[in-house]
């Protein structure tokens, strides 16, 4: 890590970073860096959002609850982005739920600050409406790629994103959770990552996956990774 990245956590957050200095200035006192958990509640469908949050290294997950509780997820958040856009948005409360899927840290913000910055204009209210377009454009995605895509496809995707999300290629996950998080059974993940272990594009282990070829894990993965991916560097760089 950098020095610039030890005195200043929160530069590891794409958006946080993005800002200049000045009105980084104004919101570095309402900046409190938390550890997060697996599995850590972070948006609770419809309850009033209390903070919002921007992560560092974790990486949180976007899911829709259905009424026999089987989830399906919509989209991923790591350092690229942050949970609490329905603040910005008036809403208030979403019925979409919000936690934690890979363990570490955030920067959280109480959600009035932010809604204050942000009505104000400048910079932030500029970078945060480009970043709703983006998580537009992941749902819309995400969508087509669960109805269209192979399994093997969208779990390449899916490891990619979290590579993204938190920096690193070595990835903490279960396959009853990616399972929850394709909205496939279990047994369909473990088939898929057998799949790609064999043509020698992860290693995996007990709660572990560690991605060997990005390259490779890439070109096996469908079309929608590029696409959103594309979107992210056209609007931030």
């Amino acid at each position: 890590m950098s020095t610039h990245q030890e005195a200043h956590p929160h530069s590891l957050n794409r958006l946080l970073a993005s800002l200049p200095s000045q009105e980084l200035t104004a919101l570095l006192p309402h900046l409190e860096q938390v550890s997060l958990s697996h599995g850590q509640p972070i948006i609770l469908p419809d309850e009033p959002i209390p903070f919002v949050y921007f992560p560092l290294n974790s990486l949180l997950s976007l899911v829709t609850v259905l009424e026999d509780g089987s989830t399906v997820e919509a989209g991923s958040i790591g350092r690229e982005g942050m949970a609490g856009l329905p603040i910005l948005l008036d809403a208030g409360t979403t019925p979409m739920q919000t936690f934690t899927q890979i363990p570490g840290q955030a920067v959280r913000v109480k959600a009035e600050i932010i809604k204050q910055a942000f009505d104000a204009g400048g910079a932030l209210r500029h970078i945060l409406h480009r970043y709703i377009h983006t998580t537009i454009v992941l749902g819309s995605q995400t969508a087509a790629c669960n109805r269209f895509h192979r399994v093997e496809a969208r779990l390449c995707r899916w490891l990619l994103m979290s590579s993204d999300g938190i920096g690193k290629e070595d990835l903490f996950l279960t396959h009853d959770f990616l399972a929850t998080m394709l909205g496939v059974r279990r047994a369909g993940v473990s088939e898929a990552a057998s799949q790609l272990q064999s043509q020698g594009l992860i290693r995996y282990q007990r709660g572990r996956i560690q991605i060997v070829d990005r390259k490779g894990l890439e070109t096996s993965a469908c079309e929608c990774y590029e696409a959103v991916k594309a979107e992210y560097v056209r609007l931030f760089g």
